[in-house]
């Protein structure tokens, strides 16, 4: 049986079962959602740095999907931080391993997957130490028990929207009760990452400014331009997969995206400790698609 280790426990969100779930459940209590959300949700964006600065905008797209119905699968759709992507690599059936549990894969969606062809195709080990979806996994599972996951790694390339319109087909089809989460942060600015908008508060406006560029295209549904705007504009590190999740929503029936909210890593920081020289911003959304 393939079985992922949780290899960033104890890092970007807590290693032992009592503080992994104490921790999850503060950001879903904290996840405060609109009243006025769409009553049919096909999917949406989560961010993936450390649950201290972006876990609870993803909370909040996890709790909205899971409002509007249970979740049963979710395809996470993840980004390539190790180079080690050069398709749509499948986790095609085993475990990942939480601080609170095993979450189970979906073999039979994610074989059903590997079976449209290419560019999707079975490969565990593209997962071994990529972030991205990790981090989403024990949410998933303080959220709603006994939920399975289907995860994707996505390059940032034109396969991206292929892999989506596939995969979004293959759940209207035969998945339907099946939700998509793509996986990326945005702009990554100040700091080692350099400061072409300028530093401290200046550069966190640029950074609000790049970033809203990436997240008019989501809601707006435009997979295509996607994965060009990040190339051009360095406003998501997970392009692909947002390009891709965009793209299979589509096909599933959403014509929108509605944003439920945006921080970055300078407002986080600087609302627990003002004085700190730290300029680092990267950018966090919580998006939904209906």
């Amino acid at each position: 049986m393939n079985i992922r280790d949780a290899f960033r426990a104890g890092s970007f969100y807590e290693e032992t079962p009592t503080s992994c779930r104490h921790h999850a459940g503060k950001l879903l209590d904290s996840a405060r959602l609109p009243g006025d959300l769409p009553a049919t949700l096909y999917g949406g964006i989560v961010p993936h740095a450390g649950w201290l600065y972006s876990g609870r905008l993803a909370a909040m797209t996890f709790k909205a999907l899971d409002q509007a119905g249970p979740l049963e699968t979710v395809v996470l759709l993840g980004a390539d931080h190790t180079g080690a992507v050069a398709m749509a690599e499948v986790f095609d059936s085993g475990v990942w391993r939480t601080p609170l549990g095993d979450v189970l894969v979906d073999a039979d969606l994610a074989g059903a997957l590997i079976e449209t062809g290419e560019p999707f195709r079975a490969n565990p080990e593209a997962h071994r130490h990529e972030h991205s979806i990790e981090v989403q996994v024990p949410l998933l599972a303080a959220l709603r028990a006994g939920v399975k996951i289907v995860p994707v790694a996505v390059p940032p390339d034109a396969q991206a929207v292929e892999a989506g319109r596939a995969l979004g087909r293959l759940l209207a089809e035969r998945f339907p009760r099946a939700r998509v989460a793509g996986s990326s942060d945005l702009t990554h600015h100040g700091g080692h990452f350099g400061s072409p908008g300028g530093h401290g508060s200046v550069g966190e406006q640029w950074t609000r400014q790049n970033d809203r560029r990436m997240i008019d295209r989501i809601v707006a549904m435009d997979a295509e331009a996607i994965v060009a705007e990040a190339l051009r504009h360095e406003n998501a590190c997970g392009a692909g997969a947002i390009a891709a999740t965009v793209a299979a929503c589509r096909e599933m029936g959403a014509t929108r995206g509605v944003l439920l909210d945006y921080t970055n890593s300078y407002e986080v920081i600087h609302e627990m400790y003002p004085n700190t020289p730290d300029d680092t911003t990267v950018g966090y959304a919580s998006i939904v698609l209906a």
